[in-house]
């Protein structure tokens, strides 16, 4: 089915020194938990066996509060993708050369929850034309009649997500067979991005790997990355900088240690997130506390100097600008996800057709569980934090709670996609 040049040219390509080059899937490793890390999550679960009472903090609490949504959004602020729009562009720019590859297939495999769809946002940077899905509702039921025209020529096609094209549904996947029929058939090169999770389904359900070549990643947002990506966000437009200390120890989390060494709640960001970067935003953003004034508590005064991340409304300009000069936030433990003890299994096919589908109205997430009931789960979902509705309407699977879902899957012994 796959033409020979679909195949061809996939090795690795060499990319500027300040990008890192997408690897095979293959290949990509999460990035490890710290011995640290671990030991502390052991030794918290024997303190609330023993009751005995943990060390105390560098900051308490009561002193703590998350900062508001819009000064968060300048510390740490959206896009969450990173850098990922340019090492695309830098990994396809030679394949993409000039005269660009005839038949040439690419394809580049996501973890859910990428919210700024990098490949949408790459394709319209370049001026590639993107084949637009119909809507979701009208996959069902769809057949190659019902595919878009798609000419040939020599100009790449781009296919931003190939989980719109289908539903996990018995009349919802003929229209994807016949997508990747004529893209086989294509002699102009084509890019098509896909969720992870989607991929491992089409595999599966329709042999998808038999039309397009293996799948290439970004790779891993390790501690060192974390570091280099998350100063640069916090260097937001404005005056004053940012630094932020661990609530636990202290420690200035930017500064690096011996060696280079990244902090360790960089390296747990990065475990926890397995190495994606808008799950570590989230997580990471969800973990930025300030420090308020406590009446009557001089001695917490004394134990850590106030610096207040917004300015009160009657303080002086020039205070005003003093205390924006050297602002601090706080990083509290990395949040972790319980997945709600009730009706366990019907719970796991909720998020797992989220994990597949990305996003799905409730009809259509109602079509996709085999039990009628299952959606009376949402509502508990919904206030855990997991899920998520959009401003559309449509659900999704929240990117914090990604690696605690993904857990859940796993232990419960469902197919897991790669990443």
């Amino acid at each position: 089915m796959t033409s020979t040049s679909a195949r061809a040219n996939n090795n690795p390509v060499k990319v500027p020194d300040a990008l890192a080059a997408f690897i095979p899937l293959s290949d990509y490793e999460t990035p490890p938990t710290p011995t640290k890390d671990a030991m502390t999550r052991v030794l918290t679960r024997a303190r609330e066996i023993l009751r005995r009472k943990p060390d105390t903090p560098m900051i308490t609490d009561d002193r703590l509060r998350r900062s508001t949504l819009e000064r968060l959004d300048e510390i740490a602020s959206p896009p969450a993708c990173g850098p990922l729009v340019a090492e695309l562009a830098a990994s396809l720019a030679d394949w993409l050369g000039e005269p660009p590859p005839e038949g040439g297939r690419r394809l580049i495999v996501m973890p859910p929850g990428d919210r700024n769809q990098v490949m949408a946002a790459w394709a319209k940077q370049q001026g590639h034309e993107i084949l637009e899905p119909p809507a979701r509702r009208d996959v069902i039921g769809a057949n190659a009649y019902d595919l878009p025209v798609i000419e040939d020529g020599r100009a790449p096609l781009v296919i931003a997500a190939l989980e719109d094209w289908f539903v996990r549904d018995l009349h919802g996947l003929a229209l994807v067979r016949a997508l990747l029929s004529r893209i086989d058939g294509l002699k102009r090169p084509v890019i098509v991005a896909c969720n992870s999770w989607a991929w491992q389904y089409l595999v599966r359900a329709v042999q998808a790997d038999a039309y397009l070549p293996a799948p290439q990643i970004f790779q891993p947002f390790d501690a060192l990355r974390l570091r280099r990506w998350l100063s640069e966000i916090a260097e937001y437009d404005g005056p004053g900088s940012v630094r932020f200390r661990d609530a636990q120890s202290g420690d200035d989390i930017m500064n690096a240690g011996q060696d280079d060494t990244p902090h360790e709640v960089l390296q747990s960001l990065a475990a926890r997130s397995r190495g994606i970067p808008w799950v570590a935003w989230r997580l990471w953003r969800r973990s930025l506390r300030r420090q308020v004034e406590v009446d009557n508590d001089d001695s917490a005064e004394a134990d850590a100097p106030h610096t207040p991340i917004e300015p009160a409304a009657n303080e002086p300009a020039g205070d005003s600008e003093r205390s924006r000069a050297d602002q601090t936030l706080w990083v509290i433990a990395l949040e972790e996800f319980l997945l709600p003890d009730t009706d366990h299994a019907l719970t796991l096919l909720l998020l797992q057709a989220l994990l597949i589908h990305g996003q799905l109205p409730l009809d259509l997430l109602t079509r996709t569980v085999p039990e009628p009931g299952a959606t009376r789960l949402l509502p508990a979902l919904r206030t855990a934090g997991i899920v998520e509705q959009r401003d559309n309407g449509d659900l999704v699977c929240a990117p914090a709670a990604y690696p605690s879902v993904r857990s859940g899957l796993t232990a419960a012994g469902f197919p897991i996609a790669s990443v």
